[in-house]
């Protein structure tokens, strides 16, 4: 799995909610960010976790994780990648953090307001509702195989793209943009 970003959130000493890992952190920031770019770079975690409080080399990490996630959903070229172990790492332990990725983005959305009756296309209902059935998929289940290599590297690339999609949708109008009916 990925490394902590917040070493208090280890099981041994986490009492209150807070990621399980990055990937789970990286996926509750797109789901902030989703509902609100403006978000504060320095203070974005507090808003998703208030019971946090890192340390100033955490600080730094989740100051260089928010600009790197905002630079990259912002790109032209779609470059964001998910937070997940690399290649290298078993595969059920891929498909375990691409789960709690999921997870993270579905409490992000949630924390900053996103509502059953928040307006979406079919697309992002469908793309929401797909994500909700990722986050649930239970690692006991998993196997390690080249058909399950092929569908788990599909399943990242529709989350990625996904999320562009999303975010995009979710994204209110600048003034200067918004087309004014006369």
């Amino acid at each position: 799995m990925s490394e902590l970003y917040f070493p208090s959130l280890s099981p041994e000493k986490n009492s209150g909610d807070g990621p399980a890992n990055t990937a789970e952190l990286q996926g509750a920031l797109c789901g902030l960010l989703c509902l609100n770019s403006q978000a504060n770079r320095s203070t974005w975690y507090k808003s998703l976790f208030s019971e946090i409080e890192p340390d100033e080399k955490e600080i730094i990490d989740l100051t260089a994780l928010f600009d790197q996630t905002v630079q990259s959903l912002n790109s032209l070229d779609f470059d964001l990648q998910l937070d997940l172990p690399d290649d290298q790492a078993p595969l059920p332990s891929r498909i375990s953090a691409m789960a709690d990725w999921c997870q993270g983005l579905i409490y992000g959305l949630g924390t900053s307001g996103l509502k059953d009756d928040t307006e979406l296309s079919v697309d992002g209902q469908e793309y929401i509702a797909d994500v909700i059935k990722i986050s649930q998929i239970s690692d006991d289940v998993l196997e390690d195989s080249n058909e399950e290599e092929t569908n788990f590297e599909e399943l990242v690339e529709y989350l990625r793209m996904g999320l562009f999609i999303l975010y995009s949708e979710l994204q209110p109008l600048s003034p200067d943009e918004q087309i004014t009916e006369h």
